[in-house]
Order: C-alpha cells, then sequence, then structure tokens
C-alpha cells in the first residue's frame, strides 16, 4: 500500500511590511546575498572553464563488483575538493592557484554557501561541457551551446537557515537565514507565508 507525503511549502514573505512581509533593510539583504553568491558562483564557473581538462579525469577505484582496481571518471565531490584545494588559503596550504584565491575575494563567505555555488557551477560546467562536445561531433554551424550563466537562486544547506517548528503556527512563523549585509553575515528572521501540497 502507498503511502502519501505531504510536503509544506514556506514561502518568504516579502510583501509589505504594513501586512506582515519582511522589511525594506532584510530584503536589501536577500538581494546582496543573492548578488554575492551569483559573483562566487562566477568565479568557479571561470575557474572550472578554466581547467576543463579536469572533468575528463579518470581516477583509480577499486570496483567490488569486479574485484579489481579500475578507473573511473572524477566525481563531483572529488571535483569540489581539487577546487577548494586551489582556491581556498588555508593554514596548511595558504597560496592558492595564481589568481584564483578566492579567501581573497570573498573574505568570510560562509563554508556551506562556498560550497553550494561550487557544486551547482560544477553541475553547470558538466553540462555545458557535455552539451559543447555533442554539438562539435554533430558538426552542425548552428545551436551552438552558451557559456553557462552565474544567475541561480541561493541554495539554503543547514547551518544557513533554521526554522523551528515545534511549538508554533507554522502560518505565523519565521525563517531564520544567514545573509549578506553588504559588509558582514548575520543571522535575520523573515516572516513566511504557509502552503500545502500532496506529493
Amino acid at each position: 500500500m502507498g503511502q502519501a507525503t505531504r510536503t509544506t511549502k514556506l514561502l518568504l514573505d516579502l510583501g509589505a511590511r504594513t501586512q506582515g512581509g519582511a522589511n525594506s533593510g532584510k530584503r536589501t539583504y536577500l538581494e546582496a546575498t543573492a548578488s554575492l553568491l551569483d559573483e562566487a558562483r562566477a568565479f568557479y564557473l571561470d575557474f572550472f572553464l578554466a581547467h576543463a581538462e579536469k572533468f575528463a579525469e579518470h581516477v583509480p577505484s577499486y570496483s567490488e563488483h569486479h574485484q579489481e582496481m579500475r578507473e573511473r571518471a572524477i566525481s563531483a565531490n572529488e571535483l569540489l575538493t581539487w577546487a577548494e584545494f586551489q582556491t581556498i588559503a588555508t593554514d596548511e596550504h595558504p597560496d592558492p592557484s595564481s589568481g584564483w584565491n578566492f579567501s581573497e575575494r570573498f573574505p568570510g563567505l560562509p563554508v556551506l554557501y562556498r560550497r553550494s555555488v561550487i557544486k551547482d557551477a560544477i553541475g553547470k560546467v558538466n553540462a555545458y561541457l557535455s552539451n559543447h562536445a555533442n554539438w562539435q561531433r554533430t558538426r552542425k554551424k548552428k545551436g551552438r551551446p552558451g557559456v553557462p550563466g552565474s544567475h541561480n537562486h541561493p541554495t539554503l544547506y543547514e547551518g544557513t537557515c533554521s526554522l523551528e517548528l515545534d511549538q508554533l503556527d507554522v502560518r505565523e512563523s519565521f525563517v531564520r537565514l544567514k545573509v549578506y549585509t553588504g559588509k558582514d553575515w548575520r543571522w535575520a528572521n523573515y516572516p513566511v507565508r504557509y502552503s500545502r501540497c500532496s506529493k
């Protein structure tokens, strides 16, 4: 017997403040956050396009099924780890690749947001390279794939948002988001609108 799942969608209420929506300052923070994340995504799109050969790399892997070492395509998680090593200054690795110092260009950007834009950039570049290779194989003059753009909605992972619903009426709740103010990162509460969907 099947099981019904209900999804509760909580939409940020960005309507007029007099009608319970977020104030203009908080709306400005959201715009600044989305803009900065687009810039960070553009950085990684440029980085991956400059290192497109990495997407064709194969790495050794042990096959349980065949009980032997084989090669497989590099994974998205391995690309993320490699990209962080090349672009992020750490105590063990203080000097990122020349011209690709993300830490210097985006100081204080939370790790979870950084990883979300890296993953997004990996997906976009991987799709672009695949589509471009297919286009080249067909030798068509039209339909050349365009370079991916950096605009996208921010992805919120645990650690960049929180919502407490244990004792609250979901119709009068707030979600807490980590947002960029234009100077620094801080937590801010945003009113939400409620809707329910069955899946």
